[in-house]
């Protein structure tokens, strides 16, 4: 069973391995207060190697977080499993993408 590792560095939280119903269980939900603390945060999505129905559910759940906690949420580089994952699941639109 693999799991994500989430690293938080000056206001990107890079997300690598997998985010799968297994992966996003393990997270403790104290470990992402400290990350709203930043006024914006940008979820790098490049090294994700697998995701599924949950870790997009996950994704949801963070941005709700973060949205609590007034911080400014967005996500880059996503891959493309996410993607037809996000379009099959009728949710086109929901995640603010940081384009640069």
């Amino acid at each position: 069973m693999s799991k994500a590792n989430i690293v938080l560095n000056h206001g990107t939280l890079a997300i690598s391995g997998e985010l799968s119903r297994h992966s996003v269980a393990q997270i403790k939900n104290n470990e992402y207060i400290k990350w709203f603390d930043h006024r914006a945060v940008n979820v790098d999505l490049r090294h994700v190697s697998k995701i599924d129905t949950a870790g997009l559910a996950w994704l949801f759940y963070l941005l709700e977080q973060a949205m609590k906690s007034s911080c400014q949420l967005s996500f880059s580089n996503i891959p493309e499993k996410l993607t037809k994952l996000i379009a099959l699941s009728g949710v086109d639109g929901l995640l603010p993408v940081n384009c640069d």
